[in-house]
């Protein structure tokens, strides 16, 4: 059995991150986000976005690290709160949460849920919501059997054009 562990991230943590997010990007988005956006992701940019946040958090937000047998295996970022939608103080945002394709199914991803609302709820949050492109099935279902619901929200991702879809959960 592998020894899987959730800590927090730290600034030192921003290489692994942003590469996990770069081929997580690439293999699930495959044939859901065009060609042509996968080979031209906005590595620098995240770099530089990742670092500072990982620096300087804003209000409650956080990122948590999942580290299979001592190494890099995923990581997940909460916005708390919210800070792209007008949903109130009490509801936060799963942004992201990635974890490398050699260790989809080993349970990081579970991990890091599970990790991320627990600590939403010993902040007093009431409920969090996340955007995933509607053609990502196996996402779907991953936040699904983790108590997520669609919403009936939708939106087009601004940057690939490709259809995204809201999940939205209470917080235990």
């Amino acid at each position: 059995m592998e020894d899987l562990r959730v800590r927090d991230a730290t600034v030192e943590d921003t290489e692994a991150i942003v590469s996990a997010t770069v081929e997580a990007w690439r293999t699930a988005y495959r044939g859901i986000v065009a060609d042509d956006h996968l080979r031209e992701l906005p590595i620098e940019r995240w770099h530089h976005e990742i670092a500072v946040g990982l620096r300087r958090p804003v209000a409650d937000s956080f990122t948590r690290v999942a580290e299979i047998d001592g190494a890099f295996a995923g990581y997940c970022y909460v916005a708390a709160p919210s800070s792209g939608e007008a949903t109130g103080p009490e509801t936060a945002e799963l942004v992201a949460i990635y974890v490398l394709p050699e260790h989809w199914s080993l349970g990081a991803g579970g991990a890091l849920m599970g990790v991320a609302l627990e600590h939403l709820a010993d902040l007093g949050y009431a409920d969090v919501y996340l955007w995933t492109f509607a053609e990502n099935e196996r996402a779907i279902a991953f936040y699904e059997r983790h108590g997520w619901s669609l919403d009936g929200a939708e939106k087009i991702h601004p940057r690939t054009q490709a259809p995204a879809v809201r999940l939205r959960r209470p917080i235990p």
